[in-house]
C-alpha cells in the first residue's frame, strides 16, 4: 500500500498514473465537500473498487486478461491517497462516467 504525500502550497494533488501528461490531478477541496476526477478509460465499473480505510483512500483496478492480435493485455492499478480533512467517511461516492472519468466525491462534517 502506498500512501501519495499532499502538496500543501498549491492545494490537494494526487498522482495519477493513468492520467495525461504529468500524471498529478487536482482535487477539489471546499468547506463542503471534496471531489476528485481520474481517468479510467480502460476499465469498466465492475473492475474498479474504491474503499476508505481510516482517513485513506484506497482505489484498485483489474482487468482480467484479454486477448488480440497482439498477445495478452492485463492492466492493474493500486493506489492510495490521503483524504481531505473533515471528510465523513460514509458520504463517500464513486462513478464511472461515460467518458471513462472515475469521479470520487465526498462531504464535508461541520
Amino acid at each position: 500500500m502506498m500512501n501519495v504525500p499532499v502538496m500543501a502550497d498549491q492545494g490537494i494533488k494526487w498522482d495519477w498514473p493513468l492520467h495525461k501528461g504529468d500524471g498529478v490531478v487536482n482535487v477539489l477541496d471546499d468547506d463542503t465537500h471534496f471531489e476528485v476526477g481520474l481517468e479510467a478509460h480502460h476499465f469498466l465499473p465492475k473492475e474498479i473498487e474504491v474503499k476508505n480505510i481510516g482517513e485513506l483512500l484506497e482505489i484498485h483496478m483489474e482487468h482480467t486478461v484479454k486477448t488480440d492480435q497482439l498477445g495478452d493485455v492485463s492492466r492493474s492499478v493500486t493506489r492510495c491517497y490521503r483524504l481531505p480533512n473533515n471528510v465523513d467517511m460514509k458520504s463517500i461516492k464513486s462513478n464511472l462516467d461515460s467518458n471513462g472519468i472515475l469521479h470520487i466525491r465526498g462531504n464535508k462534517m461541520h
